[in-house]
């Protein structure tokens, strides 16, 4: 019959050897892997955890802060900001694309009159829509008057 040999006996005088179980893997010491598990599961529990609860606000736009003002306001309080960050006499280019970031769209109303006309439409409560204006009055490519206006229509 083939197959291994059978083991010696042990020489008298020798010391006794006990059986190894070979591992196929790392030996770590016991317990330790279910502990690992623990840390890794509270850990990913955080992680959700802040994914669910720090993230999960829309972002608001930046128009948002006027229009919760109602019509007046927000007209008034969008000609208060535009006219101290952009006084009389500074370049009208970094005006229109402030105010095309809160989502205004601007046009040349002509080159004759040398002014810009941005505008705002947004749907409100019901069936009605708020729209925000803002008239730039222009001296070649720096800011004369800036003037704004909030007119809400019912449709």
């Amino acid at each position: 019959m083939t197959g291994s040999p059978a083991p010696e006996p042990p020489r008298p005088g020798a010391p006794a050897v006990e059986p190894t179980t070979s591992y196929s893997g790392m030996a770590v010491q016991q317990g330790t892997l279910p502990r690992a598990a623990i840390v890794g599961a509270g850990i990913l529990g955080l992680v959700a955890a802040a994914a669910w609860f720090g993230f999960s606000q829309d972002a608001t736009p930046p128009i948002d802060r006027y229009l919760r003002q109602g019509p007046a306001a927000a007209a008034v309080a969008l000609k208060r900001d535009l006219q101290t960050e952009f006084p009389s006499g500074s370049q009208v280019s970094p005006l229109i694309r402030r105010l095309e970031s809160l989502g205004m769209g601007c046009t040349l109303a002509s080159e004759s009159r040398a002014q810009w006309d941005c505008s705002l439409t947004v749907r409100s409560e019901g069936r009605r829509s708020l729209q925000l204006r803002a008239t730039i009055g222009t001296f070649g490519d720096k800011v004369v008057a800036i003037d704004t206006a909030a007119i809400e229509r019912a449709q």
